[in-house]
């Protein structure tokens, strides 16, 4: 007798269970799903937009050319980062281009570029002392960011044009804020590292004590 009301209450149970079940598939096919469940359903990845996506042709592990001689000048190892939202450089130089005389090491840089939602935003750093932001965007076919505020006097301009066979020129300009003519800093050819060549490894670095 008692197994009896058990077994009944277990099938009340169940049918109840399945009752409930049927009413959220029915809710679920007639778009009358609870709210919550409605914002699930509308989640989105802030930059996978198109617009966030205008520089992905820079995105990757290049060897850096000279173009005027064809030798090779640097690494740059070129990354998405924080979900797409920004696209990362590690640039290690190869040869003494950006040296100084008063420096005992070559020229390594690191930049963070995103899209604010109006332009584009460079912010560079190097381990020469060197840092500027420069802001711009799409013009024609290529890609181009300047200064707005002069740095030491300069006004500065880069560009990175993608090229037909899939290698990427890269050029900077300056030029004193009173001039007309621009002088060319570098001007570069990137090509894919498809060799897949290890990039040297960044110096590790000793912060010197100042607390002395």
């Amino acid at each position: 007798m008692k197994n009896t009301r058990v077994l009944e209450k277990m099938r009340s149970t169940s049918s109840g269970l399945i009752g409930f079940c049927l009413v959220l598939v029915v809710g679920v096919m007639s778009g009358t799903v609870p709210a919550d469940a409605a914002k699930k359903e509308k989640r989105v990845v802030p930059c996978a937009h198109p617009m966030f996506r205008t520089l992905d042709f820079w995105v990757g592990d290049w060897k850096v050319f000279h173009k005027e001689t064809g030798e090779l000048a640097a690494f740059d190892r070129v990354g998405r980062t924080l979900k797409g939202c920004a696209i990362q450089q590690s640039f290690i130089s190869l040869d003494d281009h950006f040296s100084s005389p008063m420096v005992p090491f070559r020229m390594n840089g690191k930049s963070l570029t995103a899209f604010n939602g109006q332009q584009w935003v460079q912010l560079w750093v190097d381990n020469q002392a060197g840092s500027q932001v420069i802001k711009g965007g799409p013009e024609d076919d290529k890609f181009v960011l300047r200064s707005e505020v002069p740095v030491m006097g300069h006004d500065y301009k880069l560009t990175w044009q993608q090229q037909k066979d899939g290698t990427v020129r890269h050029t900077a300009r300056r030029k004193k804020v009173e001039a007309e003519t621009w002088d060319i800093l570098f001007d570069f050819i990137y090509r894919r590292n498809v060799g897949n060549v290890p990039l040297p490894d960044e110096p590790i670095e000793e912060d010197d004590d100042v607390s002395q």
